[in-house]
């Protein structure tokens, strides 16, 4: 009965797996990570085609997931690493995705809920919108750079 629940993995790439769970098999891609919700952190997985979100704890997310963190399916990752998004200003993406065009520059003024990002997931293209009045101070991106959801992309004082 012990290995009714044991969970077998066999790493097929660097961000993709074979999983096995109950005498089911599962094939897992890492797609990325979103915002800390307290001590859980959601993960976003394809499973078996299927776009999946798993909430994990921190602790388990800074020892092991940290190094499966992947960009969206079929584009060349930005290995540069951007500041976490914790700022009240810092202005993020939903899900991963690549951005198309920055509408707004340094020391713009901007309100809140106005556009200043078009990001593109999933074959769609998002507006992104600032999350507070104020100036833009600092912008991490760049037109073409794939962005996760726990990212800065612009900071907004």
């Amino acid at each position: 009965m012990k290995d009714k629940n044991k969970v077998t993995y066999i790493r097929l790439a660097p961000k993709q797996y074979k999983l096995v769970l109950h005498g089911s098999e599962y094939d897992v891609r890492v797609i990325g990570t979103g915002h800390r919700e307290g001590d859980l952190k959601p993960l976003f997985l394809e499973i078996d085609g299927r776009l999946e979100e798993v909430m994990i704890e921190i602790k388990e997310y800074e020892e092991v997931v940290e190094e499966l963190i992947v960009p969206t399916a079929g584009v060349a990752f930005q290995t540069e690493k951007r500041p976490k998004a914790i700022n009240d200003g810092d202005v993020t993406t939903p899900i991963p995705g690549k951005i198309v065009s920055i509408l707004v520059k340094k020391g713009d003024h901007v309100k809140v809920g106005q556009p200043v990002l078009i990001v593109e997931a999933m074959k769609m293209e998002n507006e992104i919108h600032s999350p507070k009045d104020g100036v833009v101070k600092e912008i991490f991106v760049s037109e073409g750079d794939n962005v996760m959801p726990d990212e800065a992309l612009i900071l907004i004082e």
